[in-house]
């Protein structure tokens, strides 16, 4: 029995190890499905489990509030609160780690409501 729970233990901790293997700083893209629209994306993640974002939206750096974020077993989430035009938005990213970069969907709607303004695709790697 206690091999069995060393076992478990040794083997989470090698999934955070690598989780925590993911720390650094972040560049890519964003690209809407309905509009066409896309930007760069700009992300940082740190060995303590946070993460910072911003984005381009019409050439201009817009900066987040991160509501949520998970990193595991290289599954990504994160959703975060931006203001654009007086309206305040929050935007879910999902997406995998593939050993080279994150890609994934992005789905935005507006805090107030819960109404539905974009969604698309999203890819980072790291930068250089």
């Amino acid at each position: 029995m206690r091999c069995l729970c060393f076992l478990l233990l040794t083997s989470v901790l090698l999934v955070r190890a690598a989780d925590t293997g993911m720390a650094g700083s972040y560049t890519g893209e964003w690209k809407s499905d309905s509009s066409g629209s896309a930007g760069a994306l700009h992300m940082t993640l740190d060995a303590n489990s946070k993460c910072d974002i911003s984005f381009t939206l019409a050439g201009e750096e817009v900066k987040t509030k991160i509501q949520s974020f998970k990193l595991e077993n290289s599954q990504f989430e994160v959703a975060y609160d931006f203001e654009v035009q007086g309206i305040v938005a929050r935007s879910k990213l999902t997406g995998k780690w593939d050993g080279k970069a994150f890609t994934g969907r992005y789905q935005t709607t507006v805090v107030d409501s819960g109404d539905g303004v974009d969604a698309g695709t999203w890819s980072a790697s790291r930068g250089k």
